[in-house]
């Protein structure tokens, strides 16, 4: 029975690609991964996205604000560049299904913003679209969230 045991507690670790070196790296930030559908780009760095949970529940209209960036606002003395960030998002996502990782926290203040947007970081087709945000110049790295 004991052996029996050690046995499938092995196999579920393995699984689950838990190794010696793993442990020794540290805990990596906790997220969850869902599929969602973009419904609209509010600006550079906002999304509205209805999220697959799963077994046939969809949680709808959504408001994302992508974590880790800052895009200049449609508004103001940033304007023109806060539209052209709206327009290459928007030119990137829009109308299509994504990956969005969100933080996974205690308490919202770890995975929403002061307006209540959900923090996350979204993936099309492999590629991290906050990053491309970045590295074609239409937002610059934001450490706040």
């Amino acid at each position: 029975m004991k052996n029996r045991l050690l046995a499938v507690s092995s196999a579920v670790l393995l699984a689950f690609g838990y190794t010696s070196s793993s442990a020794q790296e540290g805990p990596t930030e906790p997220a969850y991964l869902y599929t969602a559908e973009v419904t609209n780009v509010v600006d550079g760095d906002t999304i509205d996205v209805d999220i697959d949970l799963g077994f046939y529940i969809m949680l709808k209209n959504q408001r994302i604000r992508l974590v880790g960036i800052d895009a200049p606002e449609k508004r103001g003395e940033s304007r023109v560049a806060g539209k052209a960030a709206t327009v290459f998002l928007r030119d990137l996502i829009d109308g299509k299904s994504i990956i969005l990782k969100t933080k996974k926290g205690r308490d919202d203040a770890d995975r929403s913003d002061s307006f209540g947007r959900w923090l996350g970081v979204v993936y099309l087709d492999g590629i991290d679209i906050n990053q491309a945000l970045i590295d074609a110049g239409h937002a610059v790295e934001d450490i706040r969230d």
